[in-house]
């Protein structure tokens, strides 16, 4: 019992792996051959092709000189006293010319191209050079091209001198010659072959003059190696040898590579298969388990991701929906407050006059919750950033105050500031984000007051590291809020009660909003609060102070200002806008000029000097950004507004 038990549990797992490793072994070693079978015809393939690229590149090189030989024989030695605009086309067209000469038929250098730096060649007698004299004279007896060596050359370098006999009156002249490098146009050849490549030409004295990947040859006991001569010199029969083999980075290689790794895995997964047999057999019932626990696991990840998936797109259409459509929206309701303004204005009797304040109010707070939900849709996606500017906090807060104290009368209620410790100091950082946030607070105020009204206490307070501390209070009379909503105040989409509700407008983020701000300032927020006595919101933030301190200047005396002498021009591609902001400068005595995108309005800034343009943002064609950069290359000081409420820099 014991002895079939043990053949059970060891012979079976242990023949299994012998199968199967002898299976991986077969197939790794049929492999091997046809990767190596690959690796060689690749290499034969790429190098016909790279040694029959070669050969174009030599002899197409070489016929340009013949062409200029050609056109000295023509002219009957004519062309020869001009031949130096050829000859810098020639240099400047290919750059396997190094230089250009005229050796005349006393085998003297009697001109070069170019000169600067070949001064040493000109008068050179290339008879006194070994290995020029004998073939030089050869070749020109046979009217055919000469190919020297790799030589050094007497101005310094190394290059091939390529003679063309010139011959014209019935007799020879001279050669022109040509140094010639081919390296940059053989490079240009072999660039796209991705150092998969070790290239080797040497020249028929055995000189290596060009070489690719050298030291990156593919070393393998198989002899992966392209052979071919390149026959230059035909009267010579001297030829190059090119010698091309594969190097490391060769792709079909990094097959083999990822062969010797499936080897190493297949032997660990044989291994582990016989392990899975052995252990299969002890425990079955285990087994079944695990795998009806695995495939249970695998399916609850599918979900898992799928519902991922789904809530980041879903994420991604909110960002990209709001995004788009924060224009879109604003726009119409920018345009409807407007042409209620505008209605003011007109004659209406009472009935009419309630029913557009109305429409203002209503107008106000659609807008107010669009900017509230864009606001958070920022914060959520990250992309809400402080800028920073110079700014003084105090004179930003106390024109805020000024600007709603007409609020707040229309309501019969007061707004009030107490400015204590105020040093009036510049500071660098994100001023819009911190009207916000007073702004949003008091309007919270005024909302919520029926009776009364609201104080705004304000104090400054210098501290280490040159930063000021500003601290704000903000107290009105309101309905308060109750002890067990405290906490829950600054959450989103909450307001003081249900009931409340439907009683007070109002989108709940305003809160929320601040104290993000609040915190990415530096800062804190806290409330206090009883029923019916109102609530007092405490905070305080904190700024580097700027190392440039803007100093007191006179106010413009507004009087002396001629406003229908003012040139003032609207850009903007939605009419109502357009409308709406004309009717309001008309109503001044100014006469405004319009245009619908930025191109336009580049058009009529080159011909007129504007004193004010109010630019709007997404336009066709040229947007606000890109216009009010093209106006700011020639003119810095127009001042440039921009109709959703930022001031072009």
């Amino acid at each position: 019992m014991f002895y079939k038990l043990y053949k059970k549990v060891v012979l079976l797992p242990l023949a299994s792996f012998v199968i199967t490793v002898l299976i991986v072994i077969t197939v790794y070693n049929k492999a091997l051959h046809i990767n190596n079978k690959l690796i060689e015809e690749n290499v034969l393939q790429t190098g016909h092709l790279i040694s029959k690229e070669f050969k174009n590149i030599i002899k197409t090189d070489i016929a340009r000189l013949q062409n200029l030989k050609s056109r000295i024989e023509f002219t009957n030695g004519l062309y020869l006293d001009h031949w130096e605009k050829d000859a810098r086309m020639l240099l400047e067209q290919n750059s396997s010319f190094k230089f250009l000469e005229w050796i005349d038929s006393t085998m003297v250098i009697k001109k070069i191209m170019p000169l600067i730096g070949n001064e040493n060649a000109i008068g050179l007698d290339i008879s006194k050079i070994e290995y020029r004299k004998d073939e030089w004279i050869k070749h020109t007896k046979d009217s055919l091209a000469n190919i020297t060596q790799w030589a050094k050359l007497t101005q310094g370098g190394y290059a091939f001198l390529v003679d063309i006999p010139v011959y014209f009156q019935n007799n020879f002249q001279g050669t022109i010659t040509g140094g010639m490098d081919f390296k940059e146009n053989f490079n240009k050849l072999t660039a796209s072959l991705e150092n998969q490549y070790s290239i080797e030409l040497w020249d028929h004295k055995k000189v290596l003059f060009y070489d690719l990947n050298k030291n990156n040859k593919l070393k393998t006991k198989h002899n992966f190696i392209f052979e071919d001569r390149i026959l230059v010199d035909h009267l010579d029969n001297h030829k190059w040898l090119l010698k091309i083999s594969p190097s490391n980075d060769l792709l079909i290689y990094q097959a083999q590579i990822i062969t010797h790794i499936a080897l190493i895995v297949a032997l660990i997964l044989c291994f582990l298969i016989s392990s899975l047999i052995y252990f299969y057999i002890r425990a079955k019932e285990g087994a079944k388990q695990t795998l009806k626990s695995n495939f249970e696991l695998l399916k609850t990840n599918k979900k898992l991701n799928k519902a991922r998936k789904r809530a980041e797109k879903a994420s991604l259409a909110k960002t990209e929906f709001l995004s788009n459509m924060s224009h879109e929206i604003r726009t119409p309701l920018h345009a409807i407050l407007g042409f209620i303004e505008l209605l003011k204005s007109s004659r209406l009797d009472k009935t009419d006059k309630e029913y557009l304040t109305l429409m203002e109010k209503s107008s106000s707070n659609l807008l107010n919750i669009v900017n509230d939900i864009l606001d958070i849709e920022k914060i959520e996606s990250g992309k809400i950033e402080l800028a920073e500017v110079h700014f003084s906090p105090f004179k930003k807060i106390k024109d805020l105050i000024e600007v709603n104290e007409f609020i707040f009368l229309r309501k019969n209620l007061y707004l009030k500031a107490d400015f204590n410790n105020s040093h009036s100091i510049d500071v660098i950082g994100d001023e819009s984000k911190l009207i916000q946030i007073v702004n949003n607070i008091i309007k919270n105020g005024l909302k919520f007051t029926d009776t009364g009204g609201v104080t705004l206490t304000y104090n400054e307070t210098i501290v280490q590291d040159n930063q000021l501390r500003v601290t704000i209070s903000i107290q009105d009379t309101g309905i308060g809020i109750h002890e067990d909503r405290i906490n829950s105040i600054f959450e989103r989409f909450t307001q003081v009660e249900n009931s409340i509700k439907k009683q007070y407008e109002g989108s709940g983020l305003g809160l929320s909003i601040s104290e993000i701000f609040i915190n990415m300032m530096g800062g804190k927020i806290s409330v206090k609060s009883m029923p019916n006595k109102g609530a007092e919101f405490l905070f305080d933030v904190l700024f580097p102070i700027s190392k440039k301190q803007k100093k007191e200047t006179n106010a413009v005396n507004k009087k002396n200002i001629n406003l229908p002498d003012l040139n003032i021009l609207i850009v903007d591609d939605n009419h109502l806008n357009i409308i709406v902001l004309k009717r309001f400068l008309e109503d001044l005595g100014i006469k405004p000029d319009t245009a619908k995108n930025g191109k336009i309005a580049l058009e009529k800034f080159k011909e007129k000097s504007y004193h004010l343009i109010f630019m709007d943002i997404h336009m066709p064609e040229m947007d606000g950004w890109e216009a009010t950069k093209e106006i700011r290359k020639t003119n810095k000081d127009v001042i440039i507004f921009s109709t959703i409420c930022k001031c072009y820099n």
